[in-house]
């Protein structure tokens, strides 16, 4: 079983970028001796404890409907655009050049 943060840290050492939350993970799982236990680890001198993932008091963000729709199409679109270009990149349709 993998504990939050391991792979994030094996991919780490292992020389490979991470998100800003695979960061948080992967230093969160060191901070806690390779052992996180799921528990809020109560380091509030620490710079990234906003972001801890099992901080208690946590505030879920809410976000709306419309806000929800807008990202959702603007996800739409970026999957898109990358499919498109993974077909251009294969050969099997000539780029035209256009964007959008």
């Amino acid at each position: 079983m993998s504990i939050k943060g391991q792979k994030q840290y094996e991919a780490f050492k292992a020389g490979k970028p991470l998100s800003f939350k695979g960061a948080i993970l992967a230093q969160c799982y060191v901070c806690n001796g390779e052992d996180e236990g799921g528990e809020d680890c109560l380091g509030v001198s620490c710079p990234l404890y906003q972001y801890m993932p099992y901080r208690k008091g946590r505030i879920k963000k809410e976000i709306s409907p419309e806000k929800r729709a807008r990202l959702e199409a603007q996800l739409k679109k970026g999957r898109e655009t990358v499919e498109r270009h993974k077909i251009e990149a294969s050969g099997a349709i000539p780029n035209t050049g256009e964007t959008g």
